[in-house]
């Protein structure tokens, strides 16, 4: 399978289940989380994820091989923001959920899941763009251009 087979269209409101199976995977893949705080979080996200589907603070994009099935995807979520000096932007993008399915991997898959998504968020006007990276991720991410940046976090101990 070429890259040219990998054909990248935009999730409909009804593909959730896509969307909510590579999440889980990702974070499986990645050593996150137990069984049950896995399926916790689908059970948590699954009315969260149709609505952003629905009113579109959530978008998505799947890679799907020439016979139809999905290889993978890539999301993002759009919310609010305050503009800053640097960027007049009131809508903050953080790009989510990008996952290729293990049999597809290291065929570029993400990387046209990604460019895709970029390409979308520059056509609208956006000056940047945030993710937390994987290990994995982390090379494709560089390079595109994405830059380690000063963010902080703290993590509170609750049930």
């Amino acid at each position: 399978m070429t890259q040219s087979e990998i054909k990248i269209r935009e999730a409909a409101p009804d593909e959730s289940a896509i969307i909510l199976h590579h999440r889980r995977s990702m974070f499986r893949d990645m050593g996150e989380g137990t069984v049950e705080e896995l399926e916790r979080m689908v059970k948590v996200a699954r009315p969260w994820l149709a609505r952003a589907l629905a009113d579109g603070s959530y978008r998505h994009w799947l890679a799907l091989d020439g016979s139809g099935r999905v290889a993978g995807g890539g999301g993002v979520l759009l919310g609010p923001w305050p503009a800053n000096p640097k960027d007049p932007c009131t809508e903050r993008a953080v790009i989510l959920n990008v996952y290729t399915e293990p049999e597809f991997r290291k065929r570029g898959i993400a990387r046209q899941v990604m460019l895709t998504i970029l390409e979308w968020l520059k056509q609208r006007g956006f000056r940047a763009v945030n993710l937390h990276a994987s290990r994995e991720g982390r090379p494709l991410y560089e390079k595109l251009g994405f830059e380690a940046t000063n963010e902080m976090r703290l993590k509170f101990d609750l049930p």
